[in-house]
């Protein structure tokens, strides 16, 4: 093994002890974010990552409290943070939403449309908003002629009831003439 490999592989691992300060102070993070968001929940504030920074202050030993992207930054703080933020979750719930009504476009409709300009882009959906007048006419029409079609047969049944009445009527009369 060369002596260059060795002192590598001896600066990629950390002192034990930068990991353990570390933890510190991602624990004391956690620590102070959760204490923060108590207290504005239970003063009934509105929990801001500005709010919860300022709360940090008056828990923190040191007295500065925490930045935004420290909270962020630590995995564990963010999460808490963005399950007790209104805002945060309204955020999401639009975003999710968003998702929903984009449009699928299969790959056949894409290589379509490809390598069109926009005047002949514009111009499709011109020829299209026309197609799309003529069968509104066309659909205006044929419900006028359903409507004329319904009218008519309406009247043949009732005209056709009348005469199955009348009919009726007459074979019901008693005849006065017998046959001899």
């Amino acid at each position: 093994m060369n002596m260059a490999n060795t002192s590598l592989t001896q600066k990629r691992n950390p002192p034990i002890a930068f990991g353990q300060y570390s933890q510190g102070k991602f624990k004391r993070t956690v620590e102070l974010t959760r204490k923060a968001i108590t207290k504005l929940e239970t003063e009934s504030k509105t929990v801001t990552l500005e709010a919860v920074c300022e709360a940090t202050r008056e828990f923190d030993e040191q007295g500065k409290g925490l930045r935004p992207m420290t909270i962020l930054r630590n995995p564990e703080a963010a999460e808490l943070f963005r399950q007790h933020s209104p805002a945060y979750q309204a955020r999401q719930q639009k975003v999710g939403k968003a998702k929903r009504k984009r449009l699928k476009v299969n790959s056949d409709v894409r290589t379509t449309y490809r390598g069109l300009r926009a005047p002949d882009l514009i111009q499709m959906v011109e020829d299209l908003k026309a197609q799309i007048a003529e069968t509104k006419v066309q659909q205006d029409k044929l419900k006028t002629e359903r409507d004329e079609a319904y009218r008519l047969r309406d009247e043949a049944l009732q005209q056709n009831t009348q005469q199955l009445a009348t009919l009726t009527k007459l074979g019901a009369k008693p005849s006065h003439r017998r046959r001899k």
